[in-house]
């Protein structure tokens, strides 16, 4: 059987019809790789949300705005002006803790990893441009047209998997994980240093954070090949 992909979608308020959104990349990424892409509502109730997550056999946590610098201990305007919206980043925080406690095999991406260091005690740089010394270019416009080399640990379980010490992804983002969580390793970094993709010290936990976007990354091994390792690690 396939295994079941739960995804975190965006959350918007819309007049009279409040909406979860997710882009078509992340469901036919998963599709693509074998398993079937199920979206996770924003469920309020943390034991019904427990339920759900039990079915299924892997997470996603995706991409979407800033997380708020006060699940951090830090005020956002002017640097976070616009944070995603609460009730996202609380069931965010909800699916993590969730999958982190149970060792479910999940896949974390630009948001989703800056989420993964922030709700285990790690900080964020808001602003890349503004509080880096010389950054290489991590965004440009809205989407994902800068690109740049990202070097990785060859002791990693990334490394092992791409089996290239340095890669070349999209970039999408202007914050970066700034203070690291003392349970999480550091196995890519950028030239200028910062941190590209993240893994837990406890080997135990099947986790996989990168700072790019596999689902709309046209090199299959930083791309589709991470898709198909949560489905391999989530047929287990």
């Amino acid at each position: 059987m396939k295994p079941l992909i739960g995804l975190s979608p965006s959350y918007y308020e819309h007049k009279e019809m409040d909406r979860s959104i997710l882009g078509k990349s992340y469901t036919d990424s998963v599709q693509k790789a074998g398993g079937l892409p199920v979206l996770i509502p924003p469920m309020m109730d943390r034991d019904d949300l427990a339920l759900l997550i039990q079915k299924l056999d892997g997470i996603i946590l995706t991409g979407g705005a800033d997380l708020d610098p006060q699940y951090y201990g830090e005020v956002g305007v002017p640097l976070t002006p616009e944070p995603l919206h609460p009730r996202r980043a609380e069931h965010d925080r909800h699916i993590f803790e969730y999958v982190w406690e149970n060792k479910i095999p999940t896949l974390a991406i630009c948001l989703g990893m800056q989420e993964v260091n922030v709700f285990l005690g790690g900080s964020l740089y808001q602003d890349i441009v503004t509080q880096i010394d010389d950054p290489i270019v991590h965004k440009i416009g809205d989407w994902f047209d800068a690109r740049h080399a990202v070097s990785l640990e060859k002791s990693s379980q990334l490394y092992k998997l791409v089996g290239q010490l340095q890669v070349d992804t999209n970039s999408a983002h202007h914050q970066a994980v700034k203070k690291l969580a003392d349970s999480l390793l550091v196995v890519g970094r950028s030239a200028d240093g910062l941190i590209e993709a993240l893994e837990p010290r406890d080997q135990a936990i099947p986790m996989l954070a990168v700072q790019w976007h596999p689902e709309s990354e046209t090199n299959e091994t930083i791309g589709i090949d991470l898709f198909k390792w949560l489905v391999s690690a989530a047929s287990r």
